[in-house]
């Protein structure tokens, strides 16, 4: 019965033991996860590289919608003071034109009265303004009464008054009043350009009848486009006049544009949203007014000690980078250092948790994520 108790004893003392060893073991084993360790050869064969953490600066990046537009002088709707029927056009929308070159010509029976009112005005006017004069010695020479002088005066005045406002009218047909008084009548007006720039809206064809007011055509510079952008009043006191941002037209491109802050918006509208007015840097790029733009201001810049964004690998939500703590002529050996960042700017990544990591270390650049998901 006794030797029966011995044996068993030594059994649970070796299962015992051999559970601790395994148990070291495998300590060891996970402990040795925490470091990696290369070859001369391995290191050279994939161009891995080494640095030391370097102070740059970061912002936090908000971004803000809008769109191509121009300023209001460099938009012109092209209207009509009259009535008319299109008689001659020959643009298309995209044609460019000059301030003054003829767009449209409208014709009306209605525009040789007009101008025979202009000269019948101007003929009433040179014979009342004889007749004035006549009356007006005649009245100094005490001859006739003043009623009858003023009168006369009266029909002078009014006649003055009928030819300028025919000659306006006159002037607003686009015609010379010099040749209406030559008798050179036309039933046709001429509308011409009022800035220069490409033909964006259209709105006629041959023969339409186009009232007054009504749009013709839409005329855009497109030499001072800019930015219009919407940002949320929370974000306001973020920007500045003269503040440098970037912004991408998504639809068309990846490339990103630089611009720099015009103007702020003086009211926040109903959606919470102040306009701001950004001018591109970039002149020589053939922007199109109406182009959807997604625009990024940089706030809050500071300067923190970072890597390249290649230095940082995740591993079950741990950001890791790679602590060089022993180089031979031989070897290098590496040690997993977790670390808190944020998102890449530039080509870098923060280190947030510098006070944890030695600043004067070396670290793995390039590579990272091969050695570390290597030992995991």
């Amino acid at each position: 019965m006794k030797r029966y108790t011995y044996i068993t004893l030594l059994v649970f003392t070796l299962i015992f033991f051999s559970c601790g060893e395994k148990q070291t073991e495998s300590t060891e084993e996970k402990s040795d996860t925490n470091f990696i360790e290369l070859t001369q050869e391995q290191f050279q064969k994939n161009e891995l590289t080494l640095g030391k953490p370097e102070k740059i600066t970061f912002s936090e990046e908000f971004e803000v919608t809008g769109m191509v537009d121009v300023p209001p002088k460099n938009r012109s709707s092209v209207t009509s003071y009259f009535d008319g029927y299109v008689s001659h056009t020959d643009l298309l929308v995209g044609d460019k034109v000059e301030k003054g070159d003829l767009l449209v010509k409208l014709k009306n029976p209605d525009f040789i009265k007009m101008q025979q009112n202009y000269v019948e005005a101007l003929s009433n006017l040179n014979y009342l303004t004889s007749e004035f004069e006549r009356k007006k010695t005649l009245y100094e020479d005490q001859i006739i009464a003043q009623k009858v002088f003023q009168s006369t005066k009266n029909q002078y005045l009014n006649a003055k008054a009928q030819l300028a406002a025919a000659e306006e009218q006159i002037r607003l047909m686009n015609l010379n009043p010099q040749e209406i008084e030559k008798g050179n009548f036309t039933s046709e007006l001429n509308i011409l350009a009022s800035i220069s720039g490409k033909i964006s809206k259209l709105n006629v064809a041959q023969g339409k009848f186009i009232g007054k007011s009504e749009m013709i055509m839409e005329i855009l510079d497109v030499d001072h486009i800019h930015l219009e952008l919407d940002v949320f009043e929370k974000d306001l006191m973020k920007i500045q006049k003269g503040d440098s941002l970037r912004f991408e037209i998504p639809e068309i491109s990846e490339e990103s544009y630089l611009a720099y802050v015009r103007l702020i918006g003086a009211e926040i509208n109903e959606d919470r949203k102040v306009r701001i007015h950004a001018h591109p840097l970039d002149r020589e790029n053939k922007f199109t007014v109406g182009m959807f733009v997604n625009a990024y201001f940089d706030a809050d810049r500071k300067k923190r000690f970072a890597l390249p964004e290649s230095a940082f690998t995740e591993v079950d939500e741990t950001t890791y980078i790679l602590e060089l703590v022993e180089q031979s002529d031989t070897t290098y050996k590496f040690k997993k250092v977790g670390v808190k960042s944020t998102a890449p700017q530039n080509g870098f990544k923060p280190i947030l948790n510098t006070e944890t990591i030695n600043l004067d270390s070396k670290y793995l650049t390039k590579g990272v994520f091969d050695m570390v998901t290597i030992t995991n």
